[in-house]
């Protein structure tokens, strides 16, 4: 079973879907959770005003609070992490590598077609690019 599982958590409805999943297996296999807030900036991070990064992390750390008040309510423990970078895919996968999870989950937006071509995907990427499963959780 999955014992190291990393959400990437944002706050979305997406990001909640994926919670409930990863609270669900944890609860099964006795994984530990990691939930992990990747924002991205497209901007080098030395050219944003001074703060700049402080009011990210602190809008992040907001989130993953909340969710980790989540997973506690549900009778178990996280770690969180924030992680500032100019690619949340990028952020998230390596992430994954150092922490040696064995799976990742994400929620979906669901976007299809053109609209998914002309956006990217995060979603798509990891799913790509990782060393560990994922799990893609659709979000109704």
């Amino acid at each position: 079973m999955y014992k190291k599982i990393m959400v990437g958590y944002d706050g979305t409805p997406f990001s909640d879907c994926a919670l409930k999943e990863a609270i669900a297996l944890a609860k099964k296999s006795g994984g530990k959770l990691l939930l992990v807030s990747a924002p991205e900036i497209t901007v080098d991070p030395h050219s944003l005003a001074p703060g700049a990064t402080d009011f990210i992390k602190k809008d992040a750390r907001a989130v993953l609070d909340q969710a980790a008040a989540r997973v506690k309510k549900a009778g178990l423990t996280c770690e969180t992490k924030i992680v500032i970078s100019t690619s949340t895919e990028e952020a998230l996968l390596e992430t994954a590598q150092k922490k040696k999870i064995n799976l990742i989950i994400l929620g979906t937006h669901g976007r299809t077609g053109l609209r998914r071509l002309l956006m990217g995907s995060t979603t798509a990427g990891v799913i790509g690019h990782a060393s560990c499963t994922v799990m893609v959780v659709p979000c109704p």
